[in-house]
């Protein structure tokens, strides 16, 4: 006779012990909590890069309100205030540059809010609006309208 065919295969029946049952749930309450916890660190990750990008867009836009306000009070001649005004100007303009530069630092490419062509176009306008008043030569008025006139584009730029 055949008897070997009828015979059930063994099965393996796992023996879980009462101090495998407690390590289990310990492991799982230990990866829930740590689940937790990267999840509540990465949201506030990402709740502080939206308010840093949000405060450096302000404060950039602030010193870009400032800076054409500025240049609107400039007149289109050599004035004895002129190289004060200009040193106000190129203060705001830095003060763009540093905040657009941390936020780059903080955030990567995606927190630049100000190409570095434009802020060389600036101070290019603000060195050639300079030499003008030293030099007196010819009427600051091209000068100063095209100072504005890339402040005024960077500021549609930016949504301002």
């Amino acid at each position: 006779m055949n008897n070997y065919r009828l015979r059930q295969k063994p099965t393996f029946e796992p023996r879980i012990t009462p101090g495998m049952r407690r390590t289990a749930i310990a492991l799982i309450i230990v990866l829930a909590i740590a689940a937790g916890t990267f999840g509540y660190l990465y949201l506030s990750n990402v709740n502080m890069r939206s308010a840093a990008h949000t405060l450096f867009a302000r404060r950039i836009d602030s010193n870009l309100v400032d800076a054409i306000s500025q240049v609107n009070r400039l007149s289109g001649g050599v004035q004895s205030n002129s190289f004060i005004k200009i040193s106000q100007i190129r203060q705001h303009i830095y003060a763009m540059d540093q905040i657009n530069s941390i936020s780059v630092a903080l955030l990567g490419e995606a927190g630049r809010f100000i190409p570095p062509e434009a802020i060389q176009a600036l101070f290019s306008d603000l060195d050639r609006y300079e030499v003008t008043i030293q030099t007196a030569t010819g009427n600051t008025l091209e000068d100063r309208t095209l100072l504005l006139t890339h402040l005024t584009a960077l500021q549609a730029a930016m949504g301002g």
